[in-house]
């Protein structure tokens, strides 16, 4: 058992989920209202039930955090702040945030108030975690595709916070916090909490090419509790109370023992809930097709089974805090008991006990009474027990019964207080904001996945500026770097790979490049420090003007709005960004970023994930959707791919409601399009020609 333990941290998607977690032994606990959480599908909690449920939490010494984790409208943070102000009163323990523009409001607002970075802002290196440090979160909640490798660098990098892991549950196949698919495939955003897990889903060949099998990491306790990691989460808002309790008893206790879990252990872990077994790939550095699994009859019949017998189980457990119990029964003296715990204790007296006639009390009588707790939050520490019990006394079974049912409600009354006695609501008046005007216009931008796709000169004439990837830029011909005068980020950097990207960095520097674009905030000092005029991505998925303030403070230049904003949307935050705000008007937007090789998975399943060679001529492969659709996929930076919409959004028709700096500038994402594609597709946009399919715009 380690001195310095991490907390076990587990879901409850609704009341009865909670009662579970706490059962468990869970030291935090993280829930979500009805509004402005990532699981709108879970049933979640009223505000009356989460002012109850923090309250008891309090009471058996448990935090709750609430996930406040969706993108939000400008229009909607003054509503999100209203139910953050009812949770700060209500003395919740911290916040799980997700928008920038959300978190700063909430920092001037309730400067005393914990955020924790949520796993979607995708912090996967120290200088993410710094970042955010400097943000004002005391938490960061690190990208679940991060090895143990990467989890130790950046703790070791960057000590200064609490940092939380993901140790058991449902996994993305994307990377945190860049997913798509759900909101291109169908219209139901993940990023609003409502993902309808298309990743889950075949394709056209019968194949689940991206459904992962749950994350257990039971097995690796004993190194995740000397990590020095703060927290260790059980993912599981959607999943039912036998799940919550049985997830966590098992995980309370290998914490507790510091040790890792034995086969049975993980086999019964298997039995709550598996598909077809589990994986830690993530963890071993080693993401390949072994992570793929679905939900098999086998897997449904033993998790039924198995929930039958926790819902026993759990009937027959619940949260108690042990107190010591202090009595005193003599002749001639009134009665007495006291009950302590959690530095408290309450003394009550009761009735002189009268010389017995026939039977006087004994020891077991005594005892038996006292411990019978069973209505109260409370039972007996067997080692904590004092009776002193006086010779042939007489005392009646409902006197003691009084004493005991007084005492105890004395003392749950004095552990109920609140955590955070100086919070109270106050007057609050916004500080003016620095709003400045932007919007001189619309230029053109262009961002070519591949330098071979670049068509003539003559149709790239228009356009103010052209990127490539900063390893396609390096690598490309002459006439193609002469062309671009910027380079794109990756949007994943894990530590390891982040010495490589500086020097790549200072290599086109040295090249005359002055532009850098930014997908992720991890890489974004990084880019300043050079002296580049720095932008921001399509997946720090912008979604209203607060967070363009945040990144602009941060010193990036531009940003592009999320692709998920309506044209009404994104005219309204970048009326307000005191930056430069752009759109994509055409492209095929990438879906997801992944960890894993799909390629390899696709055309080398039996290689290892380090000596893969299936991608690493750079050309897109594809397979067909469910719809039919062929999505392009093609390696990404080192060793990553990305999934591309095959369908392009197109709106060569509509530049007129976007055009003339409405939402500012206009870029053009071209993936594998042939040059003569990419040309006819640059000429139908001069001629504003309605020709090709859009996807839904949101």
């Amino acid at each position: 058992m380690t001195d310095n333990k991490p907390k076990l941290l587990l879901p409850a998607g609704d009341p009865e989920c909670f009662e579970a977690a706490l059962a468990a032994g869970a030291d935090e606990i993280y829930i979500g209202g009805k509004s402005f959480n990532a699981r709108l599908g879970a049933e979640n909690f009223t505000e009356e039930q989460l002012a109850a449920a923090i309250k008891k939490a309090h009471f058996f010494g448990v935090s709750v955090f609430v996930t406040v984790n969706t993108l939000l409208l400008d229009r909607e943070i003054s509503e999100a702040l209203r139910f953050i102000e009812f949770l700060y009163l209500n003395d919740v323990d911290a916040l799980i945030i997700t928008d920038p523009g959300l978190s700063a409001a909430v920092k001037r607002r309730f400067p005393g108030l914990k955020l924790h970075a949520s796993t979607q802002c995708s912090v996967h290196n120290a200088e993410g975690a710094k970042l955010f440090t400097s943000r004002g979160f005391s938490r960061v909640v690190l990208a679940r595709e991060c090895s143990a490798a990467d989890i130790d660098r950046i703790i070791s990098d960057h000590p200064d916070t609490e940092y939380e892991i993901f140790i058991h549950g449902a996994l993305c196949v994307c990377a945190s916090g860049m997913c798509e698919l759900s909101a291109y495939m169908g219209g139901r955003s993940g990023n609003r909490g409502d993902c309808a897990q298309p990743c889950r889903l075949p394709d056209s060949t019968g194949v689940c090419r991206l459904s992962l099998k749950d994350n257990c990491l039971a097995g690796h306790m004993e190194r995740i509790c000397r990590s020095g990691v703060t927290s260790l989460k059980v993912e599981g808002r959607m999943r039912s109370p036998e799940y919550v309790y049985g997830v966590g008893k098992i995980y309370r206790r290998l914490i507790d023992e510091g040790r890792d879990a034995t086969e049975e252990e993980i086999s019964e872990l298997s039995r709550i809930f598996g598909r077809n077994g589990f994986t830690d790939s993530y963890y071993n550095g080693k993401p390949g097709a072994e992570m793929l699994g679905t939900r098999t009859d086998e897997d449904k019949e033993n998790s039924a089974a198995e929930a039958q017998r926790l819902k026993e189980e759990l009937r027959a457990n619940r949260r108690r805090i042990p107190v010591s119990v202090k009595a005193d029964i003599r002749a001639g003296a009134v009665s007495e008991l006291t009950l302590s715990a959690r530095g408290c204790s309450a003394t009550v007296y009761g009735d002189i006990p009268a010389a017995a006639i026939t039977s006087p009390l004994t020891k077991e009588d005594v005892v038996k009474n006292l411990c019978k707790l069973g209505n109260t939050p409370f039972c007996v520490d067997p080692a904590a027990f004092s009776l002193h019990l006086g010779d042939n006394v007489s005392l009646p079974v409902s006197a003691i019964n009084s004493l005991r049912r007084t005492a105890a409600e004395r003392l749950e009354a004095q552990i109920v207080t609140k955590r955070y006695p100086d919070r109270c609501a106050a007057p609050y008046t916004e500080p003016a904001r620095n709003i400045g005007s932007p919007s001189d216009g619309s230029f053109l931008i262009v961002h070519f996945v591949r330098g071979k796709g670049m068509p003539s000169r003559t149709s790239l004439a228009q356009f103010s500026r052209i990127y490539l990837p900063i390893d396609e830029y390096l690598n490309a011909q002459m006439s193609v770097r002469d062309a671009a005068d910027g380079v794109e980020l990756p949007p994943v950097v894990m530590p390891h790979e982040y010495t490589l990207l500086e020097e790549m960095l200072i290599r086109v520097k040295l090249c005359g490049v002055n532009h850098v674009m930014v997908s992720n905030v991890g890489t974004l000092r990084l880019a300043l420090k050079y002296g580049f005029q720095v932008h921001g991505g399509l997946q720090l998925n912008v979604y209203n003007s607060r967070t363009a303030e945040v990144l602009a403070s941060e010193g990036l230049s531009s940003v592009i709005l999320s692709p998920e904003l309506n044209i009404a949307q994104m005219k309204a935050a970048s009326s307000a960004s005191p930056i430069k705000t752009g759109a994509a008007v055409y492209g095929k937007l990438p879906e997801a970023v992944l960890e894993k090789c799909i390629i390899r998975d696709m055309y080398s399943p039996d290689v290892s994930p380090k000596k893969c060679e299936a991608c690493g001529d750079g050309q897109f492969r594809y397979f067909k959707d469910r719809e039919g659709e062929n999505v392009p996929v093609c390696r990404e930076f080192i060793h990553r791919n990305v999934m591309y919409n095959p369908v392009p959004i197109y709106m060569a028709d509509k530049l007129e409601a976007v055009s003339g700096g409405a939402v500012g500038d206009l870029h053009f994402f071209f993936t594998d399009e042939t040059p003569e594609e990419a040309e006819a597709i640059i000429e139908a946009y001069k001629n504003k020609t309605p020709t090709h399919k859009r996807i839904k715009r949101m």
